[in-house]
């Protein structure tokens, strides 16, 4: 066999790969990194418009949570970095949320002591039932760990490990959902109350009534330590992650897909790609996705029937809509916050709402304005916004292959008169700045992506409880990193571990240390 020229191959390179490729890197790995996108990064890279370059977005992050000093995400980012990754806060009232069904609106804060103290002021009568709900929230907080602990060991460990902790209750309420710890364990009367609670919804693939309480905690957890913003975007993390992988003599080559993943004597052994002969290593890490792998990789003949069978089990988490917004002239008059301005009708983890139907209201709606978030955006009279909305792939796959059609393009233009009007009403006039807009829908991040029904997060939360869906593949020489292993969002973590897993050690422990 060919000489090595590198100790690993990863595949992809979005958050999890790099973070992965990063941290290997710290432990004196060569690594190569291959995208088979145009530009590395995944949903974190930038996307300029493309005609004067005026409005730079990065369309995976409308902001980060828990990134405080103290975090262990910003720890472990700015360890596998070298400092080269930083944050900002946004503004202490950091998220507005609008419940028209309810006629109300709750602005929430960059602070998880001062928000209880705000809810307590503001629902005198739940007090008690409040505390103890962020009782819960502190010691699942406290216990953090035993979420991506397990996911370190064999899957039989890791089963072990799961069933002592469901069985001694170290994870409080794991066996309710969140619906059912705030009506039946809480008894949360108050709907605005529970409406604020429960608005968090949005991302975590299954309806809340299926939902485990600890994993919509973990989450809702992160979001009330505070909200940030990257400084420069997410495509500053791009790449000072690079940076940290080719200081050791790594490479990151976009445009490189992988078509498949090389096998010898029942091992990975190397990945073949399009324009090029197999290239080889030791070790060969997938972040596509482990249904992806699986299906577009590896030949039937080598797929361990566990990690079929374990798929089964999970749904693919939401696609989503989002508008691209580009202005032109001066905002001041606006006031715009660093702020996220969330309207939320109803349960919108249902996806019970079509957005291809002619009169569609949307049941979730975000906008924020990255450029007032990044503290190193400095061209004042070019700014940006986003708006995003989580829906299902389900009412778009009639368009597939159709979106040259004139009814695709009424149903985008559609949906795009329909955001721009959402922020007009919250920023009256605004609209005249507008020079640039982009609506990306399910069938684009399908097409970036390649993940089943045009999922951003990959398979749905109840992963995070599957000894199954580790780094550990099951083939020798072949490991899983990314969101399909432990968690959502942009978070180092899961790289880490698979680096972990990789290297025999605690790099979560070591780079907390730097």
């Amino acid at each position: 066999m060919p000489k090595r020229k590198f100790d690993a191959i990863i595949i992809g390179s979005g958050i999890g790969g790099l973070s992965c490729a990063a941290s290997l890197a710290k432990c004196d790995y060569k690594v190569l990194v291959l995208e088979k996108n145009q530009a590395p990064g995944g949903s974190m890279g930038a996307f300029s418009e493309p005609e004067t370059g005026n409005w730079t977005w990065s369309p995976g992050v409308q902001w980060i949570c828990d990134y405080s000093e103290t975090s262990v995400d910003n720890m472990l980012l700015k360890a596998i970095t070298d400092g080269k990754a930083s944050f900002s806060p946004l503004d202490h009232e950091c998220q507005v949320k609008y419940f028209p069904d309810l006629d109300y609106q709750f602005t929430f804060l960059n602070d998880k002591s001062k928000l209880l103290e705000k809810l307590k002021s503001e629902f005198p009568g739940e007090n008690q039932k409040i505390d103890r709900y962020f009782r819960y929230l502190d010691i699942l907080e406290k216990k953090s760990g035993m979420f991506s602990l397990p996911k370190m060991y064999p899957p039989a460990i890791a089963r072990l490990m799961f069933w002592i902790s469901r069985k001694i209750g170290i994870l409080p309420h794991m066996d309710k959902s969140v619906t059912e710890v705030i009506d039946s364990v809480i008894k949360i009367k108050d709907v605005k109350l529970k409406a604020i609670l429960l608005s968090f919804s949005h991302y975590f693939g299954i309806a809340l009534d299926e939902t485990p309480f600890p994993f919509y905690a973990y989450a809702q957890n992160m979001q009330f330590k505070g909200m940030f913003f990257p400084d420069g975007g997410g495509q500053a993390l791009v790449d000072a992650l690079i940076i940290s992988i080719e200081r050791k003599g790594g490479e990151v080559r976009a445009a490189s897909a992988v078509q498949s993943i090389v096998f010898k004597d029942n091992k990975a052994v190397g990945v073949e790609t399009k324009d090029e002969s197999p290239i080889y290593a030791d070790t060969i890490v997938s972040s596509i996705g482990i249904k992806e792998t699986l299906s577009r990789l590896i030949p039937e003949q080598e797929r361990p029937a566990r990690l079929l069978k374990a798929l089964a089990k999970h749904r693919s988490v939401p696609s989503f809509l989002l508008l691209l917004i580009g202005f032109e002239g001066d905002m001041s008059s606006f006031n715009i916050k660093k702020t996220a301005y969330k309207t939320i009708i109803g349960d919108p983890s249902l996806m019970s709402r079509d957005p291809t139907e002619k009169g569609w209201i949307c049941d979730d709606l975000t906008i924020s304005f990255p450029s007032v978030l990044d503290k190193e955006h400095r061209n004042t009279n070019y700014h940006t916004a986003e708006i995003h909305h989580e829906t299902s792939y389900d009412y778009f796959e009639k368009f597939e292959g159709k979106q040259d059609s004139d009814e695709y393009k009424q149903v985008t233009g559609q949906i795009t008169k329909y955001y721009l009007n959402q922020l007009d009403d919250k920023f009256p006039g605004i609209i005249k700045h507008v020079k640039y807009s982009r609506l990306i829908t399910p069938l684009d991040v399908k097409n970036f992506t390649h993940h089943d029904k045009g999922s951003v997060f990959g398979l749905d939360i109840l992963k995070a409880d599957n000894p199954e869906l580790s780094p550990r593949s099951g083939i020798k020489n072949l490991f899983f990193t990314g969101e399909d292993i432990f968690s959502h969002g942009l978070t180092p973590l899961n790289g880490v571990i698979t680096a972990s897993v990789i290297t025999g050690k605690n790099l979560i422990k070591r780079f907390k240390k730097i």
